[in-house]
């Protein structure tokens, strides 16, 4: 046989050995990776593979909590002095809520909040027979209970996957529509110790930035959390602080004719307790 040829058929000898081995290894590669796979054809035609959601086994919950709150405001200081945060009470917050899962580790919560809060400060009061000029001569206590409505509409990030641990971190961001239910003003004299009652009226106080109505406004809101999960069943307790700050403040009137005028902010910071069930 001449050398040529003999060359020839060692080369194609060669080549067909080497393409049948790339051949095995390229199919046992493919079946090993369509073993491992989670789409939803799978190497075998007879045979489907539905994909994993994100949201596996996580359902919608109810979240329940309670909460007291540290109150941060701030007044016109020409106008108001002595202010006491807390009021008569001791300020308080509920809350009912939709936890939604959108991802793995992800979820939108949205209801509803109801916060008890009340302060008071000194100031003047016009009206006939009492205040009658600005000469810093504020004798007139007024002591404020508000109650206000909020839907918030909050993004939540788990720090770990909550199916997995019983102990997770948290934390929330978002913005909520705050709507001033009812508000009770008090006025009562500082010098007067036998008959200190001067007024009392509702509904005086509206926010300086209105939203849909003259109560309403709007709050930017976070939080931190840790959260206990029962991993059999998805349910939970949690305690969070929260921090709300107040996009627009708020223009006290008095006693309806615009005798006072203050205006003020109000930020929250609540510690809560609460169940997701």
């Amino acid at each position: 046989m001449p050398i040529a040829k003999r060359q020839l058929l060692t080369f194609m000898t060669k080549t067909s050995r080497l393409l049948f081995a790339g051949m095995l290894l390229l199919l046992s590669y493919n079946c090993n990776a369509q073993s491992a796979s989670r789409y939803l054809f799978h190497f075998d035609p007879f045979k489907q593979v539905q994909p994993e959601s994100p949201m596996q086994g996580r359902k919608v919950k109810v979240r329940i909590d309670f909460g007291l709150l540290q109150q941060f405001y701030v007044t016109d200081p020409n106008y108001t002095t002595g202010e006491n945060t807390t009021g008569d009470g001791t300020p308080y917050t509920l809350g009912l809520k939709l936890e939604i899962p959108i991802m793995k580790n992800s979820d939108i919560i949205t209801g509803i909040d109801y916060m008890n809060e009340g302060f008071n400060f000194d100031s003047y009061f016009f009206a006939k027979g009492y205040s009658f000029l600005y000469n810093d001569s504020l004798v007139y206590n007024h002591d404020i209970s508000l109650d206000e409505i909020q839907i918030p509409i909050l993004y939540k990030m788990n720090f770990s996957n909550e199916e997995r641990n019983v102990k997770t971190f948290y934390a929330t961001l978002g913005w909520a529509f705050r709507y001033l239910l009812f508000n009770n003003a008090t006025v009562t004299s500082t010098e007067d110790t036998k008959h200190p009652f001067v007024w009392e009226g509702q509904n005086d106080i509206v926010s300086a930035y209105h939203l849909i109505t003259a109560q309403g406004s709007g709050i930017i809101e976070a939080s931190l959390g840790y959260q206990h999960n029962a991993l059999r069943n998805g349910n939970a307790w949690y305690l969070e602080i929260e921090y709300k700050y107040g996009v627009s403040p708020f223009i006290y009137n008095g006693n309806g004719m615009g005798s006072n005028n203050v205006q003020f902010s109000l930020n929250t910071l609540a510690f809560k307790f609460g169940l997701r069930l």
